[in-house]
């Protein structure tokens, strides 16, 4: 497992990670949204951007615990950047809560910067021949690596802060000691265990993981006495985690005027740099460049504070307790530490799909013409043909594509009601054979009867008439139970127009009322007169209540209790179906609008009649509620807007 993975339960598929990852280190399969390990650098920006909190890093909380339960020494380097992460928090306050974790001593990682920048004024002074990217950020780095390799001659030799800090404690202060680094930044874990600066630092902590240990034991840092600072100390070394606070304190000079020296933080403008580099086009001799917007605004850094803020936060920590001359002995005694590091080419390469294979993909998702293809970003790529490719590096899914997905939905939701109306009909058909049968049989006995006195001679017209008109009723009544299924299995296309609700569910109870005199099942209905109209298609809302009706129906399988009843409030037309019987248990009531989801026996539901009756509703921009206590009964809610002439 990588640095940053995925907890595949709550991905939800919204892709903002896929928008948002400027090294498409995301790849979809079965809609949930994988990290990559061999494209992933680690800048954190997938994590900021995921509101399910489906993203996260692999947290070294267990690691640091096992280091501070052994004998050796375990020495924390705190970023430079924490008064911007615990605004309330004096340094030595900070000093206290750590070492009460057990940790030996604490180090201020700033004065990792003062020898960072001290060389880098050094390097960029005698290379001036070539330009130069600074190193420091190693998200930059890593992107470098990866995506543009032909740019790592550029890269400054020199290491980070944090790892400078780190070889000053391995390699001269204390040998024996561990070292844990603590700051906002999730790409130093995956820098800690790069093989060219690896070594000097066993684990990283960001702030969020601090305040998780802390709160584990219970310790509230404001609450502290101060504690002393360790080590060697800084002095503007602290202005590091500020934009431009390498050029300060390295003195390097930025003159607006000049465009010898550029500082490039955030993400867009930093990889718009480096496409310049790429194309020949910058000028520049000394780029600093950031992914984030200088280390004030790292991804893990805890709090809402703006830039602003953090910036006088930062500012004003590096201006008090400094001492230079102290600094400045501290840097001679140090000065030995070699800060060089090398690089590595880590290129990656995406097979490039050929045009046949990105028009079949376009295709697919009815891309193909050039009017089709909205770019509408929803899928996380910039436009319809990003995405083609993507999916044919094995990246993306059709799926992606939402029009495309809309429509797919559209044609399954149709066939749904389909396949559920003909579901319903064949249930209604057969409890309705016998309600056909029994006129049916009177009319076979008129008829006998009719032909046994027609041969005896013995008929009157009077009594012919009579029987005849019985057998009449019957027919007619016959004909209207058929004529009711074929209005109800025929398939029309949706048709709004004004429907008196009382009306539907009359037409419904027509159908469905002698399944329930069969069950001997009382129906009450309670109708408000004069109820206001709703615009609504008649057959779906026919199938809305039908399903209602015979899920009540069948829940009471020997007797019960179905209500039926009307009302209007709020510009709202409300229909309760209320029944009495086996009810639904809680932990099933949030599936019921799920297809296929079904609380009935084997062979006696596919689970499709709420789903439908939940989607039909939603197209009316109506609402569905659902009450239910088992053992006591079940009511299904459906709200409608009241149609109004004025606003249509």
């Amino acid at each position: 497992m990588g640095f940053v993975f995925t907890i595949e339960e709550k991905c939800r598929g919204c892709y903002a990670c896929v928008r948002s990852c400027p090294a498409k280190a995301i790849k979809v399969k079965e809609g949930i949204a994988g990290v990559m390990d061999e494209r992933c650098v680690t800048c954190g920006y997938c994590i900021d951007i995921c509101a399910a909190g489906a993203r996260q890093t692999r947290s070294e909380i267990d690691l640091v615990w096992q280091l501070l339960g052994q004998p050796s020494p375990v020495i924390a380097l705190l970023s430079s950047s924490f008064p911007a992460a615990f605004p309330e928090i004096r340094l030595k306050q900070m000093v206290s809560a750590l070492k009460k974790l057990r940790f030996s001593e604490v180090m201020e990682a700033a004065f990792g910067a003062e020898l960072v920048c001290r060389e880098y004024g050094r390097f960029v002074a005698e290379n001036t021949a070539k330009p130069v990217l600074s190193s420091t950020c190693p998200a930059m780095v890593s992107f470098i690596e990866k995506f543009y390799p032909q740019l790592i001659d550029y890269l400054a030799p020199i290491v980070s802060p944090a790892v400078a800090m780190g070889r000053v404690v391995k390699w001269q202060y204390n040998p024996e000691a561990k070292v844990v680094f603590i700051g906002p930044c999730i790409a130093k874990k995956a820098e800690s265990s790069d093989e060219k600066v690896g070594g000097v630092i066993d684990a990283v902590l960001t702030f969020p993981e601090l305040s998780e240990m802390l709160a584990m034991k219970g310790i509230d840092p404001a609450l502290e006495e101060d504690g002393e600072v360790s080590g060697p100390r800084p002095s503007l070394g602290r202005l590091w985690p500020v934009p431009g606070g390498l050029l300060k304190i390295a003195g390097i000079s930025a003159d607006i005027l000049s465009s010898d020296v550029v500082v490039a933080e955030g993400i867009d403008r930093a990889i718009g740099c480096l496409r310049e580099f790429v194309e020949g086009k910058a000028r520049t001799k000394f780029l600093d460049i950031f992914f984030c917007r200088g280390c004030i605004d790292g991804p893990a850094i805890g709090n809402d504070l703006s830039l602003f803020e953090r910036r006088r936060l930062i500012v004003d920590y590096a201006l008090e307790e400094t001492d230079a001359a102290r600094t400045q002995s501290d840097i001679e005694k140090y000065a030995g530490i070699d800060l060089s590091r090398e690089f590595t080419d880590r290129h990656t390469v995406l097979p490039i799909p050929d045009e046949k294979e990105i028009g079949r993909i376009l295709s697919q998702i009815n891309k193909l013409r050039d009017d089709d293809q909205l770019n509408c970003g929803a899928c996380g790529y910039r436009s319809c043909r990003e995405l083609a490719v993507a999916v044919c590096q094995g990246l993306a899914e059709n799926e992606m594509c939402w029009p495309y997905l809309v429509d797919r939905l559209q044609g399954t939701q149709d066939e749904l009601i389909r396949i559920e109306k003909m579901t319903s009909l064949g249930q209604m058909a057969a409890s309705i054979a016998h309600e056909i049968n029994n006129p049916l049989a009177g009319v076979l006995v008129y008829t006998k009867l009719l032909a046994k006195k027609l041969a005896g001679d013995t008929l009157k017209k009077e009594e012919a008439l009579g029987h005849l008109s019985k057998m009449e009723s019957e027919v007619s009544r016959c004909s209207r139970i058929i004529r009711h299924l074929l209005d109800f299995a025929r398939q029309t296309e949706p048709m709004l127009r004004l429907l008196d609700i009382n009306q539907v569910l009359e037409q419904v109870l027509s159908m469905v009322g002698h399944q329930a005199q069969l069950q001997n099942i009382e129906v009450v209905k309670e109708f408000r007169p004069s109820l206001p109209k709703v615009m609504a298609d008649f057959d779906q809302l026919q199938q809305v209540f039908t399903n209602l009706m015979l899920n009540a129906i069948q829940a009471m399988p020997e007797r019960g209790k179905l209500t039926l009843r009307t009302s209007a409030e709020d510009n709202k037309v409300k229909v309760e179906v209320r029944d009495t019987g086996c009810g639904i248990p809680r932990e099933h009531l949030h599936k019921l609008g799920t297809p296929f989801f079904t609380t009935k026996e084997r062979g006696k539901g596919v689970g499709l009649g709420v789903a439908v009756v939940y989607g039909i509703v939603e197209r009316h921009k109506g609402e569905v509620t659902v009450q239910s206590e088992v053992g006591k009964g079940t009511t299904f809610t459906v709200c409608l807007g009241v149609h109004n002439d004025e606003e249509g």
